[in-house]
């Protein structure tokens, strides 16, 4: 995370955008994708999932999203395994960032990935990121 030399308001403090919710057993590699408009030139803080419907103990790591600024690409986020046992609210771990500034005029593409097995749970990604100046 990089610093700015001034407190960052309004515009440049952490914004936050949350996808479309996914159900993590809609189909054995059916995708579904969500996007996010950048009009302006954005710096990537962090990605996680949100869930918003409890995991199962096992399976639901087959599961998984990459978020990228083409669609099914993968340049911000490689493709990131879900989680087992989440509670309903729980937050997921950080993705690692493959990259982290989108242009100006660009989309982030959120893509999901689901399972067939029926393994409970539903989440959202939340992308918290930061107007650059």
């Amino acid at each position: 995370m990089s610093k700015y030399p001034y407190v960052a308001r309004g515009a440049q403090a952490n914004q936050y955008y949350y996808s479309q919710e996914f159900n993590i057993d809609n189909g054995n590699g059916t995708t579904i994708d969500d996007v996010m408009y950048c009009p302006h030139d954005i710096e990537v803080v962090a990605i996680r999932p949100l869930y918003t419907e409890a995991t199962d103990t096992s399976g639901v790591a087959s599961a998984n999203y990459k978020v990228g600024t083409a669609a099914a690409g993968a340049e911000i986020v490689a493709a990131t395994a879900l989680e087992i046992s989440k509670a309903v609210g729980a937050a997921g771990a950080k993705a690692t960032l493959v990259a982290s500034t989108v242009a100006a005029g660009s989309s982030l593409f959120i893509r999901h990935t689901g399972i067939a097995a029926t393994e409970g749970g539903k989440y959202k990604v939340l992308v918290e990121y930061r107007v650059k100046p």
